[in-house]
């Protein structure tokens, strides 16, 4: 065989194994990126599934005034409506919560400044604040107030972290509707029993004999 030959052959050959060293080459980037995508998206998944559970078994806590239909006062509750206990929660007002009540130093509630240890789950701290009437009639005291709230639980060890605003507001007008409705039901009671004392009377003399 010629060199001539020999040299196209050795060169076919060399150039068909660089062709096949690169598609090789292609080949395994495509599959090393497909199992890095296979990777991430199975990342994202579990990270997903982390995320769902965490939301289905984290702790919720919770903060607002209460105000009852049968009380003039309202109230401060602070409620964990999560499955799972809420720990280390601290509360922080802004500004500092006020009250016209004498001879009561709202500072003295402890949870307000201080953290609680546990709140368990659907488990609420109530504490009396103020007549409504007297802070929606105030021109000094707070109506609004931005609350937030820190704590810990559920799967993540991250504290987490909830803000709210509590505006005494919404209550204007609710008060008296309350007071008028409330009133309205004793006298509607108080006639029923008023018709069921007379229609009593009015058996007993009918059944009298004459």
């Amino acid at each position: 065989m010629k060199a001539d030959t020999l040299d196209v052959i050795m060169f076919v050959i060399q150039l068909l194994s660089l062709i096949a060293l690169i598609v090789y080459v292609i080949k395994t980037a495509e599959v090393a990126e497909g199992t890095r995508q296979s990777a991430q998206a199975m990342d994202r998944s579990v990270a997903e599934m982390v995320e769902d559970r965490d939301q289905q078994i984290a702790p919720y806590v919770v903060v607002y005034f209460d105000h009852q239909t049968d009380s003039p006062i309202f109230d401060l509750v602070i409620k964990n409506t999560g499955r799972t206990a809420a720990q280390d929660v601290e509360i922080a007002f802004d500004p500092p919560l006020q009250t016209s009540l004498k001879n009561y130093d709202i500072e003295q509630l402890a949870f307000i400044h201080q953290v609680i240890p546990t709140l368990p789950p659907e488990y609420e701290i109530r504490a009396s604040v103020d007549v409504i009437k007297n802070v929606l009639n105030s021109g000094t005291l707070p109506k609004q107030y931005h609350v937030k709230v820190t704590y810990l639980g559920g799967i993540k060890s991250s504290p987490r972290e909830a803000e709210y605003i509590l505006d005494l507001n919404v209550f204007n007008g609710i008060l008296e509707t309350h007071t008028r409705s409330f009133t309205d039901l004793t006298k509607t009671i108080e006639k029923i029993s008023d018709t069921l004392d007379e229609l009593a009377k009015n058996t007993l003399d009918r059944m009298r004999p004459f």
